[in-house]
Protein backbone atom coordinates (compact mmCIF):
# COMPACT_ATOMS: atom_id res chain seq x y z
CA UNK A 1 0.00 0.00 0.00
CA UNK A 2 1.61 3.39 -1.07
CA UNK A 3 2.16 6.66 1.63
CA UNK A 4 -0.54 8.53 0.07
CA UNK A 5 -3.17 5.87 0.41
CA UNK A 6 -2.13 5.17 3.78
CA UNK A 7 -2.25 8.86 5.22
CA UNK A 8 -5.40 9.49 3.24
CA UNK A 9 -6.86 6.00 5.61
CA UNK A 10 -5.53 7.11 8.65
CA UNK A 11 -6.87 10.98 7.87
CA UNK A 12 -10.23 9.74 7.09
CA UNK A 13 -10.36 7.22 9.86
CA UNK A 14 -9.10 10.02 12.16
CA UNK A 15 -5.99 8.03 13.44
CA UNK A 16 -2.72 8.82 15.26
CA UNK A 17 0.09 10.21 13.75
CA UNK A 18 2.94 7.84 12.25
CA UNK A 19 6.42 7.19 11.73
CA UNK A 20 7.93 8.80 8.28
CA UNK A 21 11.01 7.25 6.58
CA UNK A 22 13.39 9.93 4.74
CA UNK A 23 12.48 8.52 1.35
CA UNK A 24 8.86 9.25 1.60
CA UNK A 25 9.35 12.86 3.40
CA UNK A 26 9.77 15.33 0.26
CA UNK A 27 6.52 13.94 -1.32
CA UNK A 28 4.71 14.20 2.29
CA UNK A 29 5.61 17.86 2.74
CA UNK A 30 5.13 19.28 -1.26
CA UNK A 31 1.62 18.71 -1.28
CA UNK A 32 -1.39 20.79 -0.46
CA UNK A 33 -1.95 19.43 3.18
CA UNK A 34 -0.13 21.15 6.36
CA UNK A 35 2.13 18.24 7.54
CA UNK A 36 2.96 18.29 11.48
CA UNK A 37 6.08 16.56 12.48
CA UNK A 38 7.53 15.39 15.66
CA UNK A 39 11.10 15.16 16.35
CA UNK A 40 11.37 12.67 18.45
CA UNK A 41 13.65 9.77 20.03
CA UNK A 42 13.01 7.15 21.94
CA UNK A 43 15.67 7.95 25.07
CA UNK A 44 14.01 11.42 25.15
CA UNK A 45 11.70 11.42 28.29
CA UNK A 46 9.88 14.25 26.90
CA UNK A 47 8.90 12.97 23.67
CA UNK A 48 7.52 10.12 25.19
CA UNK A 49 5.60 12.40 27.11
CA UNK A 50 4.72 14.24 24.11
CA UNK A 51 3.64 11.17 22.19
CA UNK A 52 0.18 10.14 23.61
CA UNK A 53 -0.61 14.23 23.46
CA UNK A 54 0.37 14.58 20.16
CA UNK A 55 -1.54 11.46 19.19
CA UNK A 56 -4.58 12.58 20.63
CA UNK A 57 -4.39 16.23 18.89
CA UNK A 58 -4.20 14.71 16.02
CA UNK A 59 -7.52 13.21 16.20
CA UNK A 60 -8.80 17.11 16.46
CA UNK A 61 -7.15 18.00 13.39
CA UNK A 62 -8.17 15.64 10.63
CA UNK A 63 -7.16 18.27 7.83
CA UNK A 64 -3.46 18.19 9.12
CA UNK A 65 -1.15 15.31 8.33
CA UNK A 66 0.62 14.47 12.06
CA UNK A 67 3.63 12.56 11.81
CA UNK A 68 6.65 11.44 13.36
CA UNK A 69 10.57 11.64 12.86
CA UNK A 70 12.68 8.95 14.99
CA UNK A 71 15.71 11.59 15.23
CA UNK A 72 18.03 8.63 15.43
CA UNK A 73 16.48 6.19 12.43
CA UNK A 74 16.36 9.44 10.37
CA UNK A 75 18.75 11.55 11.19
CA UNK A 76 19.68 12.99 7.87
CA UNK A 77 16.27 14.82 8.23
CA UNK A 78 17.35 15.92 11.97
CA UNK A 79 20.56 17.33 9.98
CA UNK A 80 18.50 18.86 7.20
CA UNK A 81 16.26 20.53 9.41
CA UNK A 82 19.00 21.72 11.76
CA UNK A 83 17.24 19.83 15.31
CA UNK A 84 19.50 19.73 17.61
CA UNK A 85 17.31 19.45 20.62
CA UNK A 86 14.05 17.45 21.07
CA UNK A 87 11.12 17.11 20.83
CA UNK A 88 10.57 19.83 18.48
CA UNK A 89 7.29 19.81 16.15
CA UNK A 90 7.98 21.48 12.72
CA UNK A 91 5.24 22.25 10.24
CA UNK A 92 5.25 22.39 6.65
CA UNK A 93 2.92 23.93 3.72
CA UNK A 94 3.60 23.24 0.10
CA UNK A 95 7.64 22.34 0.93
CA UNK A 96 8.04 25.26 3.60
CA UNK A 97 8.84 25.46 6.94
CA UNK A 98 5.96 27.42 8.53
CA UNK A 99 6.33 26.67 11.89
CA UNK A 100 7.43 25.61 14.88
CA UNK A 101 7.09 24.59 18.67
CA UNK A 102 9.96 23.81 21.00
CA UNK A 103 10.16 21.01 23.72
CA UNK A 104 7.29 19.75 25.40
CA UNK A 105 3.58 21.10 25.94
CA UNK A 106 0.22 20.50 27.50
CA UNK A 107 -2.59 19.64 25.20
CA UNK A 108 -4.75 22.31 25.40
CA UNK A 109 -0.97 24.54 24.35
CA UNK A 110 0.30 22.02 21.20
CA UNK A 111 -4.20 22.64 20.62
CA UNK A 112 -3.63 26.72 21.03
CA UNK A 113 -0.23 26.92 18.97
CA UNK A 114 -1.47 24.25 16.50
CA UNK A 115 -4.56 26.61 15.39
CA UNK A 116 -2.41 29.65 15.32
CA UNK A 117 0.36 27.88 13.10
CA UNK A 118 -2.31 26.62 10.80
CA UNK A 119 -4.04 29.74 10.12
CA UNK A 120 -0.76 31.55 9.13
CA UNK A 121 -0.76 28.27 6.30
CA UNK A 122 -3.79 29.16 4.56
CA UNK A 123 -2.63 27.84 1.02
CA UNK A 124 -2.44 24.18 2.81
CA UNK A 125 -5.81 25.04 4.38
CA UNK A 126 -8.24 26.20 1.78
CA UNK A 127 -11.39 24.86 1.75
CA UNK A 128 -10.96 22.49 4.94
CA UNK A 129 -13.03 22.71 8.59
CA UNK A 130 -9.81 24.58 10.03
CA UNK A 131 -10.62 27.61 8.11
CA UNK A 132 -14.28 27.38 8.33
CA UNK A 133 -13.84 27.04 12.14
CA UNK A 134 -12.72 30.82 12.22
Amino acid sequence: MSLKKILSEMISMNLMSIDIKSSDWDSLISGKSLVAADFWAAWCPYCVRLKPIFDSVSKDYPDIKFVKVNVQEQADLASRYGIRGIPVIKFFCEGREVGEIVGFVPSDELKKQVEGIAKNAVNCLLNTSITSKN
